[in-house]
């Protein structure tokens, strides 16, 4: 069968068609650009989502137009940052990166505190994160004495072998091309075309922008099912400790030890860059009181800064089991009382250095 050739006026009308649909998508992608582009917008939609979560008690994820917390920090914070006064850096995986807002500062803070927290980390991750910051980013430029680098220290990363990068670690800095990392070259740039870096990055903000308005929308639908409300986070205390006990397997003691010896080395590169340290041991729920590990990593942890000379301090019980989001990261409220706490330390250690005046030593530690 010979179909009939089409007409000029049907190509024509073809062509037009053809035109307008790509147009349409032009426009549609260009409107998403100019949308993620608002830090107004951003600020909105966050305060959207933190309304979410103080009803649902679910953690509150600061991603902004990113499809990870790890995303917005390597690709959007970490090449703007500007180390020239020192500051005070939060350092340990996704309980720590969780645990804070200091979005939330004002302008001259959020240029001095940072939580450099990564989530799947290790012992092993964050000295290779540092040695990638110091050595690559210039952390210590002001010099090491105006540096305070606070860590999470939490057993529960314990579980992979400390001397070895857990893969998703990996995958966080690898997943976009534009960094290798391994636990021998520790973490280095790698270069990419410059025009398809941009593109994946407009084609990655614009794809998290879409999921932010479906999941406000979806938050709508929610409270409309319920209420007004969105029903709380449920939680499994129970399965909890069984599942770390099955991660960290029977031979946790020697994994403890691992993680130690792993976060020693990373205390003496620290010192040997003369650089202030702090040790923060993490908030627990209770549901993990009657594990053996807390008790031999907090005393291990312990003796090993004792030597050092470095000090500990004990948050463990910070938090209440109503505090936490899951297991082990905390929620809205969680994050606010460990703020606070964290904020006195950072204000203390800026002005002790003169990095802050003496005039604004008056902040909330909220930093309201």
């Amino acid at each position: 069968m010979i179909w009939p050739k089409p007409t000029t006026s049907a190509t024509r009308i073809q062509a037009l068609v053809g035109l307008f649909l790509l147009l349409l998508v032009t426009s549609l992608f260009a409107g998403l650009d100019l949308l993620t582009r608002s830090k107004d917008l951003a600020a909105w939609l966050d305060r959207q989502e933190e309304e979410s979560c103080r009803q649902t008690r679910k953690a509150l994820l600061h991603m902004g137009y990113w499809q990870s917390m790890d995303e917005l920090w390597i690709y959007e914070e970490l090449p703007r940052l500007d180390f020239s006064r020192g500051g005070v850096y939060l350092l340990g995986a996704s309980e720590v990166q969780c645990a804070t807002k200091l979005w939330e500062l004002p302008p001259d803070l959020q240029a001095l505190i940072h939580n450099f927290g990564v989530s799947n980390s290790n012992p092993k991750g964050e000295l290779v994160e540092l040695r990638y910051l110091i050595e690559h980013h210039g952390l210590l430029r002001a010099g090491g004495e105006r540096s305070l680098v606070v860590i999470g220290a939490d057993y529960h990363t314990a579980s992979h072998p400390s001397q070895l990068l857990p893969p998703a670690f990996v995958d966080n800095w690898e997943r976009r091309g534009l960094y290798a990392c391994d636990a021998q070259q520790g973490i280095r740039a790698v270069p990419v075309n410059a025009i398809s870096k941009c593109l994946d990055f407009e084609v990655t903000r614009a794809g998290a922008g879409l999921a932010r308005f479906r999941n406000l929308l979806v938050h709508q639908l929610i409270r409309w099912r319920h209420h007004g409300t969105e029903p709380f986070r449920t939680r499994d205390p129970a399965f909890y400790a069984v599942k770390y006990q099955a991660e960290i397997g029977p031979d946790w003691k020697a994994k403890i030890d691992g993680y130690v010896q792993t976060f020693g080395e990373t205390l003496d590169y620290l010192a040997a860059q003369h650089v202030p340290t702090r040790v923060i041991l993490m908030p627990q729920g209770s549901w993990y009181d009657n594990l053996p590990y807390e008790q031999e990593f907090r005393e291990q942890i312990g003796m090993l800064c004792a030597g050092k000379q470095i000090p500990v301090t004990d948050w463990s019980t910070m938090l209440a089991d109503e505090d936490f989001a899951d297991s082990i990261h905390p929620n809205v409220y969680g994050m606010e009382k460990f703020q606070t706490a964290f904020l006195k330390i950072a204000l203390a250690f800026l002005h002790s250095t003169h990095a802050l005046a003496p005039t604004q030593s008056s902040l909330d530690p909220t930093g309201k």
